[in-house]
């Protein structure tokens, strides 16, 4: 349990310094129909990740 939450810390850590990094750049190009698409993205690559993670986590762990 100890390792799980230490992971979890570093990838917090590591999650708030790309995030502040990214937002000192200011994009001149902005629009929202962008802003939407790379969201959409975002979550159609990160939520089979995500659960994939989940079942193998699951299937090794218990």
């Amino acid at each position: 349990m100890t390792y799980l939450i230490i992971l979890v810390a570093i990838v917090c850590l590591v999650a708030l310094v790309i995030t502040l990094s990214l937002t000192k750049a200011e994009d001149t190009n902005y629009s929202s129909d962008r802003s939407i698409n790379n969201q959409l993205i975002m979550y159609i690559i990160l939520i089979p990740v995500i659960a994939l993670l989940l079942v193998l986590g699951w299937v090794f762990l218990f």
